[in-house]
């Protein structure tokens, strides 16, 4: 009995002046949201945001657990509720649970635990911990961080000297977390980075704009693609042309050729008509003259002698006269001779062809020319067309990524405004509880635990006292232990039996 009330009087004693501890309870609800579904700006760089699906939403939870466990978070929560209050109020809260005496005593063990804990650390080297440090690890050693299974929740629960102590130190990890969460989602410097390089994009592609309009000025091409099918169309409307004049050159020296060979082998005049019977004029003109000549003989022979000169020479005459009219035919045939037509035909077509010869020669001479002047002309909006191209495609790159940078800046606007306003994936399931009872010690547990525990020590001190008996009450016990045999046995009576034995016997 003595056992049992005093293991159960230390259980109460214990449920009494033990310091208590306090509870409260916070949830976070990580939902699927931009920070898991895509990736920053600076990584995308695109028109369309790069997805990316987590490796397991398992491992996202387990990631903001970890986080909320790290020392990072503990720090800035210690930060922001301040390290006296971390440690003043949880004396405070110590103090203010416990009645005089006792809370001393308590608090007096407490300090002398620390300054053991502080001779621990100066013997193995460790240097002295400040304010700060112990504030960090009694704040890390006071919450726990779990993920509810099968669930999308996290549970930050946190057991301290007091129920606001315990609440304020929930509300701030949430808090903490929630900014960690957002700084950690987001790239430092991102909108003084895409700000950057989108003016920087901006200045290359209006400087890019500028040289194209100046060398389409001085080049006078604006529509490459139809200023080129115009030049080929006149490349090849010349190149026709020049054929087409070439091969008329090589068909007229052909027929010039042909023609002044057939030339020189036709008579330049043809016999046009024959007429006979005719006349002769000059028969009769001799006969007249010779008519004549007789006439004036006889006038000489009437005035002169033979021997006369003016009669020898008449005479002479018209012997001569004679002999002429004699050779003379009576007739004569009239032959009309004229130009050959086909003599003349070909002329003039040999004329005509030259002639025709000659506009073709100056004809693809003056094409010639102009298809070098075309082809020179080709040549030069080729290398304006090139360079024409190739600041086009500088202004299409500068252009994609001024695009992607303002993109990018408009995106990271879009996270410093969510920063700024504290819009994430994650939300407060459940706000920081308050629990105004205590959750250790608990009383009655704790008498219910001592009276198990005292009844249990009770049995075994009296199970231990029967053990540690070393008297003989059965004869048994005498052979057993001391290997004799027992000879008698004498009964023992109390003196209450002895007296009502005597009583009866008289």
């Amino acid at each position: 009995m003595a056992t049992f009330l005093l293991v159960t009087v230390l259980a109460a004693g214990a449920a009494i002046f033990l310091p208590k501890n306090y509870h409260s309870n916070g949830m976070l609800l990580v939902r699927l949201g931009r920070e898991n579904a895509t990736l920053d700006p600076t990584a995308t760089m695109g028109q369309e945001p790069v997805v990316t699906v987590p490796v397991s939403r398992d491992g996202e939870l387990n990631s903001v657990v970890e986080i909320l466990k790290s020392q990072a978070v503990a720090e800035k929560a210690v930060d922001r509720l301040g390290s006296d209050f971390v440690l003043q109020r949880q004396a405070a809260g110590d103090a203010a649970d416990r009645p005089g005496r006792a809370a001393r005593a308590v608090e007096q063990l407490r300090q002398a635990w620390a300054r053991c804990k502080d001779w621990v650390h100066r013997l193995e080297g460790a240097a002295e911990l400040s304010d700060r440090d112990r504030a960090v690890a009694t704040l890390a050693a006071a919450y726990n961080v779990s993920s509810a299974r099968k669930s999308d929740l996290i549970q930050i629960d946190c057991k301290g000297p007091s129920p606001q102590w315990t609440q304020e130190v929930v509300a701030a990890l949430m808090d903490v977390y929630q900014s960690e969460h957002m700084r950690l989602n987001r790239p430092d410097r991102s909108v003084e980075f895409f700000t950057e390089q989108t003016q920087r994009a901006g200045r290359e592609l209006a400087a890019k704009q500028e040289a194209l309009r100046d060398l389409k000025t001085a080049s006078g091409i604006f529509s490459p693609a139809d200023q080129r099918q115009t030049f080929a169309a006149r490349l090849s409307r010349l190149e026709e042309d020049l054929l087409q004049a070439r091969a008329a050159a090589k068909v007229s020296e052909t027929r010039v050729a042909a023609l002044g060979s057939q030339l020189r082998s036709l008579p330049a005049e043809q016999v046009e008509s024959v007429t006979t019977g005719i006349g002769n004029t000059g028969t009769e003109q001799v006969r007249s003259q010779l008519y004549q000549l007789q006439v004036r003989k006889e006038e000489a022979a009437a005035k002169y002698t033979d021997a006369h000169p003016a009669k020898q020479a008449i005479d002479e005459q018209l012997q001569a006269s004679r002999a002429a009219a004699e050779s003379q035919e009576p007739t004569r045939t009239h032959v009309a001779k004229g130009p050959s037509r086909v003599y003349v035909e070909t002329q003039a077509a040999l004329l005509q062809e030259q002639t025709l010869l000659a506009a073709c020669q100056a004809k693809e001479a003056i094409l010639d020319k102009q298809l070098a002047a075309a082809r020179g002309q080709m040549k030069d909006f080729n290398q304006h067309e090139l360079s024409i191209a190739g600041l086009d495609r500088d202004i299409d790159v500068c252009q994609a990524t001024y695009r992607k940078y303002a993109a990018g800046l408009e995106q990271a606007r879009i996270d410093h405004a969510r920063e700024v306003q504290r819009i994430s994936n994650i939300a407060v399931a459940q706000p920081a509880t308050y629990e105004p009872a205590a959750v250790f010690p608990k009383k009655g547990m704790f008498l219910g635990f001592g009276a198990i525990c005292g009844l249990a020590a009770a049995v075994g001190v009296a199970c231990w006292a029967e053990r540690r008996n070393r008297s003989f009450r059965e004869p048994e016990d005498v052979e057993r232990r001391l290997g004799i045999p027992v000879l008698g046995t004498i009964p023992h009576f109390a003196a209450e039996h002895s007296a009502a034995a005597s009583k009866t016997r008289i």
